[in-house]
This record gives C-alpha cells, sequence and structure tokens, in this order.
C-alpha cells in the first residue's frame, strides 16, 4: 500500500491502530471532521507552497499574501479555543493532528498572529505540550520554532 495524501495516511493510521481514536465515531461528525480538513486544505494549506519556496526572487507580494491568508484565517478560528480545550471539544482529534504542524511553523513562515488570536496560541501550546508531539518532530523541525 502506498499512500501520499497527509489526510488520507492520517485516517489510515487511525484506522490500523485505533487507540486513541482520532476520528469521531459518528458519520455525521466524521463527514464533519472531513469537510474541515477539506476547508484546512482550501483556505490555509494551499498557501504553505507559496512559502516553502520563499528563496524565489520577486516573490514578495506572493510571500505577503499567503502569510496574511493564513494569518487571517486561524484569527477566525481563534474564538473556537475560548470554550474548547481541542478543535472538538475535550478530546485530541484529527482536526488537531492535521493543523499542528502549521502552528508548529508560525515563526518559520513569518507569520505574527495578533492578541486577538491568543486563545490559538494557547491551544497550539497544548498541542505542543503533549509528549508524542515532542517525539515525533524531526530534527530540522525542532529548530523551526523559537
Amino acid at each position: 500500500l502506498i499512500l501520499y495524501e497527509s489526510n488520507i495516511i492520517n485516517e489510515y493510521i487511525d484506522e490500523r491502530f485505533p487507540h486513541p481514536q482520532l476520528m469521531p465515531g459518528d458519520p455525521v461528525d466524521r463527514a464533519r471532521v472531513r469537510l474541515f480538513l477539506l476547508n484546512f486544505e482550501k483556505e490555509l494549506f494551499v498557501h504553505v507552497s507559496t512559502l516553502e519556496n520563499r528563496t524565489t526572487k520577486g516573490n514578495d507580494k506572493a510571500l505577503e499574501k499567503a502569510r496574511a491568508h493564513i494569518r487571517d484565517r486561524l484569527t477566525q478560528l481563534a474564538p473556537v479555543f475560548l470554550k474548547n480545550k481541542y478543535m472538538l471539544g475535550d478530546n485530541f482529534s484529527m482536526l488537531d493532528v492535521a493543523i499542528a504542524p502549521l502552528l508548529w511553523r508560525l515563526d518559520y513562515y513569518g507569520i505574527d498572529l495578533s492578541k486577538n488570536a491568543a486563545p490559538l496560541l494557547k491551544y497550539a501550546e497544548r498541542i505542543f505540550s503533549r509528549p508524542a508531539y515532542i517525539e515525533a518532530l524531526t530534527p530540522s523541525e525542532k529548530v523551526m520554532r523559537k
């Protein structure tokens, strides 16, 4: 089996090793999670490729536009974490798995969030304090964050 898309890989791993389960058991909730993941791809991750290719000369406007899109969308998500510990409430889920790498790389990508995003940043720290998260980082990922 060869899998090459991160959400598919994550879901496959969740089904193979279901404890703790990262996808909801209810079909309606699973469909909602999949829609969130699709929206993350369309509204956030699509801009990451621009930021990853930042060595391209004359690309300053494209870089700033990508940063602004990500910054604005993450700021819109921030109020969720005034009530929720994680994306879906009290339980760590597939949504948290999907967004964590982007949150880890905010400094690396030059994305500064406003004070309005403080709940999101506290949420990110909750994810980063999970021992399994730190253990899974590669050496190059560890140096991406101040």
